[in-house]
């Protein structure tokens, strides 16, 4: 049944493909000389020769065609990944996927924020980068005319994933969001980076938190295991656009109350499988540097099936929302 639903999402897309070899490209976009983004670009692509992509020492990277050759015109993906301190091309992964589904997927590397006083400011950012990313890419000679402008989608994990309903659309709450740390929750982490620090979610910049993310050049957006999301469930208009949000685990997140919004669950997942597979060396690296060993908590095997369950429904909701 899933394979079933996933060929008749990629045939919607990209008729006559089913799945396509994945070439690897980036762009700089320095429009804005303080905060430089760095797009990755995944794509079909018809090359051969593939190399290891986005990898490290705990994640397995992907394979694709280094600057390989595009033809046609394609429906495009903007993907905000994180984790608010997650390392480049954390989302290669979903990436490389979605370019073996048909599609152009633009994930945007943001400067990584290395200060709370810097990342407070993330939740606004998030949004306006995802909007960058597009405009870098229908900007550029080279990949603008590879892009089908009436299918353009933002997808997003984590902060990403909230970066994702406010580019559709929702508002977050200032006075919900401000108190988001009173109870942790999902969030414990940045927030007890936050107190440590003595830098209180309010001291953001209060204009750019106060502007508008929403963007109506995407047609559809899929939010995956948001963070502060309790705080767009207060006091928020719907989105504007068709959303679908994919809550990962029964008991560490719940489904939105957002009006408008299409709520799916993968009851046996947790936030860490929005992850990429980990190596062989993974867990150990993350225990012997204190990182967050549940990055790792699963096998390789276990990963790999919520990522295909992840981007199963990511493709069938597109192909129903349009």
């Amino acid at each position: 049944m899933k394979k079933w639903l996933l060929l008749i999402a990629v045939s919607f897309f990209m008729p006559g493909i089913a799945f396509c070899s994945v070439g690897f490209s980036s762009l700089l976009d320095a429009s804005d000389y303080a905060r430089p983004l760095l797009l990755s670009i995944w794509y079909p692509s018809e090359a051969d020769q593939l190399d290891v992509v986005g990898g490290n020492a705990v994640f397995r990277g992907e394979y694709a065609a280094l600057d390989g050759p595009l033809v046609g015109r394609h429906p495009l993906i903007v993907i905000s990944h994180g984790g608010l301190r997650s390392t480049n091309d954390s989302g290669a992964w979903l990436g490389a996927a979605l370019a073996k589904a048909g599609f152009i997927a633009i994930e945007v590397n943001a400067p990584r924020p290395e200060t709370p006083v810097v990342a407070v400011n993330e939740i606004w950012q998030r949004p306006r980068d995802v909007s960058r990313a597009l405009s870098a890419i229908l900007d550029s000679p080279v990949w603008a005319e590879h892009v089908d402008q009436k299918k353009v989608f933002v997808v997003g994990f984590a902060l990403g994933g909230t970066a994702a309903l406010s580019v559709a659309g929702a508002e977050l709450d200032a006075g919900s969001y401000y108190q988001s740390c009173a109870d942790a929750g999902p969030v414990g982490a940045d927030c007890t980076w936050y107190a440590s620090h003595n830098v209180a979610l309010n001291q953001l910049d209060q204009d750019g938190f106060d502007k508008p993310g929403h963007d109506d050049r995407f047609a559809s957006a899929v939010s995956i295991d948001p963070e502060y999301l309790e705080a767009f469930s207060q006091g928020s208009g719907p989105p504007l656009i068709p959303t679908l949000l994919i809550s990962l685990g029964s008991e560490e997140r719940k489904t939105s109350n957002l009006p408008l919004v299409e709520n799916d669950l993968i009851d046996k997942a947790t936030r860490s499988d929005g992850f990429a597979v980990c190596t062989d060396r993974g867990p150990h690296i993350l225990l012997e540097e204190e990182g967050d060993a549940a990055l790792c908590g699963v096998s390789p095997e276990v990963r790999a099936r919520t990522h295909t369950q992840i981007v199963n429904k990511i493709l069938s909701f597109l192909a129903r929302s349009l």
